[in-house]
């Protein structure tokens, strides 16, 4: 029997440590969970008696959205028509509501855009000019006036006229994808990236979610068990341009970088390819950031996982 009162030297047990994981190697984790499902696939032959089949349409959609390199290009395609949808598809409300709210000549430009005719005449004031003369009328001093309308509704007004139709439309398109079951196939894709920058290959789930909400993503996190990899994915998820930032993101690149262009349609691709551009900015920060921080403040290895990707299934309202 061994002593309780024998003294250990911490810095003896460390070196110790240090040896046995020297010894094993760095990927010992992931050797552990390979050979527990070798094991497991082993038994499973022995016991189990298959009859020769085909590749479910599944597998087959599988070998081409998770493959090495063509599941990148889609992961990206599908992206990018993702976020050419919410812009493109954001621009006609956007502009119907500030019409109504807040435009001078109220929803005049929007019919001579779209219908190429002149509004009615009780369309062609905005709520912003009509309360302009409500408060002229009454004879209110031009600091009330300035402060409730061009102030506290102006404000508002902008809000729901920039940020309210991208919503409605990023939204369901992202929980379309959720839906229909790719987005664990993306985490699949980024999982190597991940074990490279020294974080959890769930990570790349919670910065999917932070397309969503920032807010969401980081409660997700809570779905990684380390601590160092669950503090970096809280750290890093701030990198994803959550909903509320791409109407901001959609008028800057739209008022900014395709201002210059003539045609409308040539002014949505811009700005769709410009917004674009600023997410995969934001995840290649996210994978430096990740490296950097699990390389110093926050040094560790990458912990295995077991990712099962579901099957493939009809959205909801199907």
């Amino acid at each position: 029997m061994t002593n309780p009162d024998r003294h250990i030297d911490p810095s003896l047990a460390l070196q110790q440590i240090d040896q046995i994981r020297d010894a094993v190697g760095e990927r010992f984790r992931d050797e552990i969970v390979s050979a527990t499902f070798r094991a497991a696939e082993q038994i499973t032959q022995e016991v189990v008696r298959r009859s020769k089949r085909r590749a479910t349409w599944d597998e087959g959609i599988d070998r081409f959205m998770t493959h090495p390199i063509w599941g990148w290009p889609v992961m990206v395609a599908i992206l990018a028509a993702v976020l050419w949808m919410t812009v493109v598809g954001a621009n006609v409300p956007s502009s119907f509501l500030a019409g109504i709210l807040m435009e001078e000549g109220g929803l005049g430009p929007f019919f001579q855009t779209h219908f190429g005719t002149a509004a009615p005449g009780f369309l062609a004031l905005s709520l912003y000019e009509l309360l302009h003369m409500g408060f002229a009328a009454i004879h209110s001093p031009e600091w009330v006036s300035g402060m409730l309308v061009d102030g506290v509704y102006l404000c508002l007004a902008w809000v729901i006229a920039v940020m309210l139709p991208p919503m409605a439309v990023f939204f369901p398109l992202f929980t379309l994808l959720e839906d229909v079951g790719y987005l664990p196939r993306v985490a699949f894709n980024l999982d190597p990236i991940f074990r490279a920058t020294g974080a959890h290959g769930k990570q790349a789930l919670t910065m999917s979610m932070g397309f969503g909400c920032n807010a969401a993503g980081v409660i997700a996190c809570r779905i990684i068990d380390s601590p160092r990899e669950k503090l970096l994915a809280i750290l890093t998820n701030n990198f994803m341009i959550c909903n509320g930032r791409f109407p901001t993101v959609i008028a800057i690149a739209t008022l900014m970088v395709a201002s210059g262009a003539t045609s409308g349609h040539l002014v949505s691709g811009i700005a769709a390819f410009t917004v674009i551009g600023v997410v995969l900015l934001g995840v290649v920060f996210t994978f430096l950031a990740s490296w950097v921080m699990s390389r110093t403040v926050l040094r560790g290895e990458a912990s295995a996982f077991t990712l099962e990707l579901p099957p493939y299934r009809r959205p909801g309202f199907l």
